[in-house]
């Protein structure tokens, strides 16, 4: 039995007709083509029953990844959060940009941002600037506050990734550090070097963002398992004040701190002795640290990366506006221990 014929893009553009090349951006939503040509050119394949080559396209991927491939296709980072000297200084934005440009330029996208808090950009006026300029992809960097009300863009133009896990007002794609497996790297840590009862200081806001995976890993990865709820010590719930009768009162022996920034509300004379014996942790290791705790340092840099990856992907698959069925990737980060400077004598 002889396999249908299967139809090609020389077959749409013969019914279409227009040139292959027309063909090819237009399944694409190149931003070269008009949208409405873009419609009618994708409709014919359907009717026709086209679909990509597998081989082909993971071939042109191989070709992709091998050198930067010049074009006018151009991806929208938008800011959230941080105004535009803060995104050119802050690590953390810096290594988030830095890994989403790389990844665009070698999918053959340039990068473009936007600072819709700093320049006052309502979504509809966004839209307006996105669509102007013909960009279909758009990523959103990670907010710390989170987004409150529906920022009313124009979802049915856009294929969107947003990166980190603030909550949205509408569910969209996205890419974020996957805090479980922090959390349960860490442990596994804590409890090779001898500790018996580690406690962990986190937020519940960052719990519940994360669907409370944080106290999930901590709960089910405890060696104490039936101790394990009472050392959690939740900072935003308790406040910074009862932090030192709580130590006394459970007594760890090690204590897992999902932010860094709060040693310095929690600081106690307890807490400095655990950290001088090498018994605190941090879920979020950071380079520049002058404690030098060992933890998980959160790798945005390749989320970024990834959620170049999956933009245009959508972007591509013609998959515009909100998702039916929203996709999160999860990228784990690094183990990372402060390597000791030599004493100057």
């Amino acid at each position: 039995m002889t396999n249908p014929r299967r139809c090609t893009i020389k077959d749409i553009a013969a019914h279409a007709g227009v040139a292959v090349s027309t063909v090819s951006y237009a399944l694409r939503n190149h931003p070269s083509i008009p949208a409405a040509t873009c419609r009618r050119i994708q409709a014919i394949g359907e009717k026709l029953g086209y679909r990509p080559d597998p081989q082909i396209s993971a071939l042109m991927a191989h070709i992709g990844r091998g050198r930067s491939v010049p074009s006018s296709a151009r991806i929208a980072l938008v800011w959230m959060q941080g105004r535009r000297e803060q995104t050119r200084r802050d690590g953390f934005f810096m290594q988030m940009r830095d890994g989403a440009a790389a990844r665009a330029q070698l999918r053959g996208y340039h990068l473009e941002e936007f600072w819709p808090d700093e320049d006052r950009l309502s979504g509809a006026r966004l839209t307006g600037i996105l669509r102007a300029r013909n960009i279909q992809s758009v990523i959103f960097s990670p907010s710390i506050e989170g987004v409150a009300a529906d920022y009313a863009l124009g979802w049915e133009h856009f294929a969107c990734v947003v990166l980190g896990h603030a909550r949205w007002p509408v569910e969209l794609h996205r890419v974020a550090h996957d805090h479980y497996h922090a959390v349960c790297e860490c442990l596994q840590r804590m409890t090779a070097a001898g500790v018996r009862q580690p406690a962990i200081v986190l937020t519940e806001e960052i719990n519940q963002r994360t669907d409370s995976a944080v106290k999930a890993a901590f709960m089910t990865h405890h060696p104490v398992e039936a101790r394990a709820r009472g050392l959690i010590y939740a900072l935003d719930q308790r406040g910074a004040r009862s932090f030192s009768s709580w130590m006394r009162t459970h007594e760890p022996d090690g204590v897992l701190l999902l932010r860094r920034e709060m040693w310095d509300e929690i600081e106690t004379p307890r807490l400095r002795e655990l950290r001088a014996a090498g018994r605190v942790w941090c879920a979020n290791w950071q380079a520049d640290d002058p404690l030098a705790l060992p933890g998980i340092q959160q790798r945005y840099d390749l989320a970024a990366r990834a959620a170049v990856d999956l933009v245009t992907g959508l972007e591509q698959s013609r998959s515009l506006g909100l998702p039916d069925h929203p996709q999160c990737v999860q990228i784990r980060g690094d183990w990372r221990e402060h390597v000791a400077r030599p004493v100057l004598r």
